[in-house]
């Protein structure tokens, strides 16, 4: 039987954290946690980011790293202007030409086929032929996908809650808001 199957498995794997478990303890004493794991955090409001405190006089980098860093800066220029003094020395005017040439010819290609796909896609939005892909499909909120009928709060309760439990009663599925008091 593969994993795909539906239905209950004949026999249960072995838990691979099975020798990570204490002596005495077995995995059939784990219970099970009383309400379901959140992995949003629907009930806590947003953390606000810090403001940026100025540096204090103990903070501030020293004048000699400053320079230093500058230094630095200027060092990796010079040597960037160098290789290039190089290269230019080395090359003639005709292979300079040619580079030059072929990176202006890719970059007009680039905006000229930017420009007729944007064009068509423009065209296409316009016709209103844009496949299956893209239909919009209105919402039916009176059946599932499965066929099953929906029970919603009125007044869009279930919208501006912090949270809605799922229960399915019979064959109805229904969203109930949660009271502040069980939060």
């Amino acid at each position: 039987m593969d994993d795909h199957a539906s239905g209950p498995r004949s026999t249960a794997r072995p838990s691979a954290f099975a020798p990570l478990a204490p002596q005495g303890a077995s995995p059939a004493t784990r219970g099970r946690p009383p309400r379901p794991i959140r992995f949003t955090p629907s009930r806590s409001e947003p953390v606000q980011p810090r403001a940026p405190q100025p540096l204090t006089g103990d903070e501030q980098p020293s004048l000699a790293s400053r320079v230093a860093a500058w230094v630095a800066i200027a060092f990796g220029w010079i040597v960037f202007g160098a290789w290039w003094v190089i290269v230019l020395y080395r090359e003639s005017m005709r292979a300079l030409g040619v580079a030059l040439g072929l990176l202006a010819a890719m970059l007009a290609a680039s905006a000229i086929l930017m420009s007729l796909w944007t064009r068509h896609n423009i065209r296409i939005a316009k016709n209103g032929k844009r496949g299956r892909s893209s239909l919009f499909i209105p919402m039916d909120w009176k059946h599932d996908t499965l066929g099953r009928p929906l029970a919603i709060p009125v007044d869009d309760a279930a919208r501006t809650a912090p949270e809605v439990r799922v229960v399915l009663t019979g064959n109805t599925k229904a969203y109930v808001v949660v009271d502040e008091e069980e939060l």
